[in-house]
């Protein structure tokens, strides 16, 4: 009768040992399926937040390493010094081609004619120079720029004589560009050119002084490819 009982005792015992075991597992499995459903819903809505922070940060976009940007530009030519005292201020386009190097340094160029004083005084540039990138604040681009190029001015003397040369000179400039996207910026930039003196003979035979200085400010839009 003991052995009976202890018998019995002892499935009793083992019975209830595999019950909770098998309790156990199946509340693991469970939790182990929460969790494996919880990190995978958080990576989904994760993956796509760190694409896009990623390709608003670090995307190809202008003024991106490799890049070529074309923009075309108009606005206010100001005449400086002597050339302010006999000519006025006209509005005029300008056309800027730059090409990024790195992350901070751009090759930039630009052309621009302008006609002041109803063809008394006409000038067109050609310039080349560096351009830094001076910080990326949210989609916008502050930048310096500093070169050099060719003038050409042509004036009409107070006798109808006329006078022209090409004359060497430098730019000094700044502004600041907003990326629209990948593809497309808008900006506006302020420019100091300083055309160097250098002296020309004019069509009455005399000799005239050529140079001065003008600034341009300009707004401008562009395409990157």
């Amino acid at each position: 009768m003991r052995v009976n009982a202890c018998f019995r005792a002892i499935l009793i015992l083992v019975s209830s040992t595999i019950g909770v075991c098998s309790v156990s597992q199946e509340s693991l499995a469970e939790t182990s399926t929460f969790s494996d459903s919880i990190t995978l819903t958080r990576s989904a809505r994760d993956l796509p937040q760190t694409k896009k922070n990623t390709e608003v940060t670090y995307g190809k976009g202008p003024f991106a390493p490799g890049t070529h940007n074309l923009s075309l530009g108009v606005g206010q030519v100001f005449l400086l010094g002597s050339l302010s005292n006999h000519y006025e201020n006209t509005i005029a386009p300008e056309v800027d081609y730059t090409y990024g190097v790195s992350d901070l340094f751009s090759f930039q160029s630009n052309f621009s004619y302008h006609s002041h004083s109803s063809g008394n005084l006409s000038i067109w540039n050609l310039a080349a120079g560096l351009r830094a990138n001076l910080m990326y604040f949210d989609q916008l681009v502050p930048f310096a720029s500093v070169g050099l190029g060719f003038f050409s001015p042509s004036y009409t003397l107070s006798n109808n004589a006329t006078v022209s040369g090409l004359l060497f000179g430098m730019q000094l400039g700044g502004g600041i560009d907003l990326m629209i996207s990948n593809q497309v910026f808008f900006g506006a930039q302020l420019i100091y050119n300083n055309m160097f003196e250098s002296s020309k003979r004019a069509s009455d035979g005399s000799s005239q002084s050529l140079g001065g200085a003008f600034a341009s400010f300009m707004i401008h839009a562009g395409v990157t490819f």
